[in-house]
């Protein structure tokens, strides 16, 4: 997991990342994990245009120099990296800016809210953690990160030592296709409950199976994928939960 935190200089942002890895030192936030970055406001900025942000937690300040501000900022961490939760901790509250026209889980004072953000912490990154539920996935290629919305994903199969992601996000620019370099037994464990292995080489998102038998998978845009022998007996267990 990675927390990404900004600040309006770099002795404040130090002083987050360093007050919170020390209660990660004494189990409070007990997450081995967990990874921090520091950032000022042009490193994100060009983290998020350069499609790097990878953030999973966003700690930022409201007010920084030059009439830029915290909330717009979070509303551009919103349209890239919609699983990212950011974290208002701040010195004081503007009245001039509203802060939920971004999406956020909390604002906080610096001082007199520091315990409370320990607290805040340690349950957010464990009901991350912990979340059966899981909605999205990084995938990371040719130093790019995109994060995909799980139920966009058709299927997931390894071509040619690429791992290619399958979507329904075709359009005029795009082919609906992602790519990158990772074994797809590390990517189950990042997947909710309706994708399932299909064979060494191949994962199927329930949702978008059309017809299957023992030997194959159908899926919607009629992509026949093969049911290999050591995991057909699983997957036809639970195919007949969605299709039947």
């Amino acid at each position: 997991m990675t927390i990404g935190v900004c600040d309006v200089n770099p002795d404040e942002t130090q002083r987050t990342v360093y007050f919170l890895r020390s209660q990660i030192k004494n189990n409070i936030i007990d997450n081995e994990n967990v990874r921090f970055v520091s950032y000022n406001l042009d490193s994100v900025m060009l983290d998020i245009d350069y499609q790097k942000f990878d953030c999973d937690i966003f700690i930022t300040e409201l007010l920084y120099p030059n009439g830029k501000n915290g909330v717009n900022l979070a509303k551009r961490i919103n349209a890239v990296a919609p699983s990212c939760k950011i974290l208002f901790y701040v010195n004081k509250i503007p009245e001039e800016l509203d802060i939920y026209e971004a999406n956020h889980v909390n604002c906080m004072l610096k001082g007199r809210h520091d315990a409370r953000l320990v607290t805040f912490m340690n349950d957010l990154v464990e009901k991350m953690n912990n979340d059966d539920k899981k909605q999205f996935i990084k995938i990371r290629y040719d130093r790019n990160v995109n994060i995909l919305d799980c139920r966009d994903i058709m299927y997931i199969k390894i071509e040619n030592r690429v791992t290619i992601y399958y979507t329904n996000r075709k359009n005029d620019q795009r082919d609906g296709k992602y790519y990158e370099y990772r074994p797809l037994s590390e990517i189950m464990k990042e997947l909710p409950d309706n994708f399932v292995r299909c064979s060494a080489a191949a994962v199927v998102n329930r949702d978008y199976i059309s017809n299957y038998n023992h030997q194959t998978v159908t899926m919607v845009d009629g992509e026949e994928i093969k049911i290999g022998r050591r995991y057909g007996d699983v997957n036809a267990n639970r195919k007949e939960k969605v299709v039947q």
